[in-house]
C-alpha cells in the first residue's frame, strides 16, 4: 500500500466518525446521537401523558373535556333544551321537527276539508297538532326510505302532470287556483315539487305493500255492499261562474251583480250557452256553455250541493260557495238504481284494492314507527305551546 493511499483509507475512515486502529467513535457524533434519543424520549413521554390525561379525563373523571363534548352532545340537557327554545317538537335521528311545521300540516289538512283553525276549542287544536305531528314523522321516516330507493321509484314529468291536473280540476278557475296557492304560502314550484314527492312515496309503499284481490272475494263483497254501490241521485247541470277570490269592496259587491244580469238576460229569451262563454271565469267549462256534466252529491261542494239537488230542471238560480257566485240550472234529474256485479265490478275491484292498500299502509306505517321508537324524540311541552 502506498503512503497515498493509507492516508486516504484514513481520511475516509475519519469522515465516518471512525478509524480502523480500535473503531473509536468520533466524540462530536456521539453527542448528536445522544441529544436525538433524549428528544425521542421526551416526545414519547409527552405522548403517554397526554395519553393518559385524556384517559382520565374522559373515563375516569368525568374532567372538563369530557364535561365540554357531554354539554354539546345532541341528548344533553343543554342541546335538547336550545332545540325546544327555537319551537323543535320533534327530533328524528336527531333531525328537527319545528312547531312551525305542524301548524303548516294542520293548515294543510284544514284547508283540504275547507275548515279554518279560528274559534276552535284549545282541546281540538291540540287534537289537530298531534295528527299532524304524527303525519309528519311517518312522512319523515318514509324519505328517509325513499331516499335510499330513489333509483328503483323514478317519477316521470308525464306522473306529475296527471297529478297536477287532477289537482286543479278541483277549482272552478285559474284565478281560484292561483288564490288558493297563495293562501297556503306557495308557489306553483314547491306545489310541483310536493306532488313528486308524494308520488314517489306511494310508489315506494306499493312496491312495499302486496294488494290482490280475488274474484270471488269481490262477488261477496258486492252482494254484502249492494245498496251502497247503487247509483246515487244524480242531476246534469250548467253553469256560470264569477270568482271572488281576492276582491273586497264594491269590487267584490259586483260579483253577484253580473250574474243578476244574466240572470235577466235569459228570462228575456237569452241563450245560457252564450253568456256561459261570454261571462263564466270557469275556463274549463265555459267553451262548452258551462256544462258540468252528470253530478253525484258526493262529488260537489257543499254549499253548492245543497241548492242543485233540490232544484226542478229549468230554473237558474243564484248560489254562493266559499270561491265566489255561481248562476247554476239542472238540465236533468234522474233518481238512484240498483247495479248488478257486472256493471259494477270494476268499481268493486278498485274499492277492496284501496281498502287492502289502506290497511297495509297503516300497518306498514306502524311496524315503521315501531322498528324506529327509540330514535323518535317528541317534546310534548312544545306542541302544547301557544294553544
Amino acid at each position: 500500500m502506498s503512503v497515498d493511499g493509507g492516508l486516504l483509507d484514513l481520511r475516509s475512515a475519519t469522515s465516518r466518525g471512525l478509524t480502523r486502529i480500535g473503531a473509536v467513535p468520533d466524540p462530536a457524533t456521539a453527542s448528536e446521537r445522544s441529544m436525538v434519543d433524549k428528544g425521542a424520549l421526551a416526545r414519547a413521554v409527552l405522548y403517554v401523558v397526554v395519553i393518559l390525561y385524556l384517559v382520565t379525563d374522559l373515563f375516569v373523571i368525568g374532567g372538563p373535556l369530557r364535561r365540554s363534548l357531554a354539554r354539546r352532545a345532541p341528548d344533553s340537557v343543554e342541546v335538547v333544551e336550545a332545540a325546544k327554545d327555537a319551537g323543535v317538537v320533534a327530533r328524528i335521528h336527531y333531525q328537527p321537527i319545528l312547531l312551525t311545521q305542524v301548524d303548516r300540516r294542520v293548515e294543510e289538512n284544514l284547508w283540504r276539508s275547507g275548515r279554518k283553525a279560528e274559534g276552535l276549542p284549545r282541546e281540538d287544536r291540540l287534537l289537530l297538532r298531534r295528527a299532524a305531528l304524527n303525519d309528519l314523522i311517518d312522512l319523515h321516516l318514509l324519505r328517509l326510505k325513499v331516499r335510499f330507493s330513489q333509483s328503483e321509484v323514478p317519477v316521470t314529468d308525464e306522473e306529475i302532470d296527471v297529478e297536477l291536473s287532477l289537482f286543479t280540476a278541483r277549482f272552478p278557475s285559474e284565478q281560484a287556483y292561483l288564490a288558493s296557492l297563495e293562501e297556503m304560502g306557495w308557489s306553483e314550484k314547491e306545489l310541483h315539487f310536493r306532488i313528486a314527492a308524494r308520488i314517489q312515496q306511494e310508489k315506494y309503499l306499493a312496491s312495499m305493500i302486496d294488494v290482490t284481490v280475488g274474484e270471488q272475494e269481490a262477488e261477496v263483497w258486492f252482494e254484502e255492499n249492494k245498496e251502497r254501490l247503487a247509483h246515487p241521485e244524480r242531476v246534469r247541470a250548467r253553469h256560470i261562474f264569477r270568482s271572488s277570490a281576492g276582491l273586497t269592496g264594491e269590487k267584490l259587491e259586483e260579483v253577484p251583480k253580473v250574474l243578476e244580469g244574466a240572470q235577466t238576460e235569459l228570462s228575456r229569451g237569452a241563450e245560457f250557452d252564450e253568456l256561459a262563454r261570454r261571462l263564466s271565469h270557469d275556463k274549463k267549462t265555459s267553451m262548452s256553455g258551462g256544462d258540468l256534466g252528470w253530478l253525484q252529491p258526493a262529488r260537489v261542494p257543499k254549499g253548492l250541493r245543497n241548492v242543485l239537488f233540490m232544484l226542478e230542471p229549468g230554473n237558474p238560480v243564484l248560489v254562493q260557495t266559499a270561491m265566489g257566485w255561481h248562476l247554476v240550472e239542472v238540465l236533468e234529474k234522474r233518481e238512484p238504481n240498483e247495479r248488478t256485479f257486472p256493471e259494477a265490478r270494476q268499481e268493486v275491484l278498485a274499492a277492496l284494492e284501496a281498502v287492502k292498500r289502506r290497511d297495509g299502509l297503516r300497518e306498514y306505517r306502524k311496524g315503521l314507527r315501531e322498528r324506529e321508537k327509540s330514535h323518535i324524540e317528541v317534546f310534548f311541552d312544545v306542541l302544547e305551546r301557544g294553544l
